[in-house]
């Protein structure tokens, strides 16, 4: 349900906005967004049953979402072309960076 969800978005974002960019940036919001709320199911140690929700119902990251749904070659492809748009994300992060210096 989750690999749905986030191609619907993927689909969405690439529909609505016509620009690679914006899709990049959505797969940027999505990974921290995962890594943020594992962070917070992790250290909120006051109601264990957050945790237990997080981990049964969100994934670690999309690359274990990836491990999930595939596997062998296809999963090696799909996982460095997902390393790919982290890397498009990094540059466009850098480079927005550097132009808001200025």
């Amino acid at each position: 349900m989750d690999l749905i969800i986030i191609l619907v978005l993927i689909i969405v974002a690439a529909c609505f906005f016509r620009d690679y960019k914006n899709v990049v940036y959505l797969l940027g919001i999505i990974e921290i967004f995962f890594r943020i709320l594992h962070f917070i199911g992790d250290h909120f140690k006051i109601v264990p049953e957050v945790n237990k929700i997080v981990n049964e119902y969100i994934p670690t990251s999309l690359f274990s979402m990836l491990g999930k749904y595939a596997n062998g070659l296809l999963y090696e492809i799909l996982m460095w072309m997902l390393l790919a748009v982290f890397v498009s994300l990094e540059v466009y992060l850098v480079k927005y960076f550097f132009k808001r210096g200025k």
